[in-house]
């Protein structure tokens, strides 16, 4: 599996980004970009192309010339965001310290990538896009910027759950992971990983047994 995550030391110059063409969602016209990852603005009439449809549309671009083959299956935003934000075991851990009554972890699963992909564009989860986001092997990041507006989010979706007994999900400096996804022979461009020499952070229940004790 091709996938790396790395950072820019202050010595090394960023990579200069090729234009990609996007299609405006209100006029419907193409225009080019070298910003994506930000609120990009169509040439044409003005309007701000979100980050998750522009991740829609670089997805779509990247599987097109790889179509043909039968190990991929085409990829779409909620896919690879699922993938990230419930790598290294986080998103099972935090299913089980929430522990909600009426959902199963499909479901549940569903529910909070929904919330992240609201995160993502709302700009309190930050979705860091690759360089070159149409190579073989997209390496995308995910960093929970503002865990007490997800911990929030998912408080409010599970109404059921006596949130007296408090889940404790990690600040930014706590270690929440930074969790990265690429393309390899196997996958869409949405298989996670740490990086390199770090373990995985795991979310953490300030009552991990509330489960067991319902049953």
């Amino acid at each position: 599996m091709a996938c790396i995550t790395d950072t820019l030391s202050d010595e090394e110059e960023p990579v200069a980004r090729n234009p990609i063409q996007f299609q405006c969602q209100s006029c419907r016209k193409p225009f080019e970009s070298t910003e994506w990852g930000t609120l990009i603005e169509c040439t044409e009439c003005g309007e701000k192309l979100s980050r998750i449809m522009q991740l829609d549309q670089l997805l779509e671009q990247w599987f097109y010339p790889r179509r043909w083959r039968a190990d991929l299956h085409e990829p779409n935003p909620y896919y690879l965001l699922e993938k990230l934000w419930t790598a290294n075991g986080q998103g099972v851990t935090l299913y089980n310290g929430i522990a909600p009554q009426y959902t199963n972890y499909d479901v549940f699963r569903n529910l909070v990538t929904r919330l992240v992909a609201r995160g993502v564009d709302e700009g309190w989860v930050e979705l860091e896009f690759p360089d070159d986001p149409l190579e073989e092997n997209p390496v995308y990041q995910l960093k929970f910027s503002d865990a007490d507006r997800f911990a929030k989010g998912v408080e409010q979706l599970f109404p059921e759950v006596n949130w007296d007994e408090q889940i404790e999900v990690p600040t930014q400096e706590g270690g929440f992971p930074d969790v990265s996804a690429a393309a390899d022979e196997d996958e869409a461009p949405a298989e996670a990983a740490t990086a390199p020499g770090e373990k995985p952070t795991s979310i953490q229940a300030g009552r991990a047994s509330r489960r067991s004790r319902r049953r």
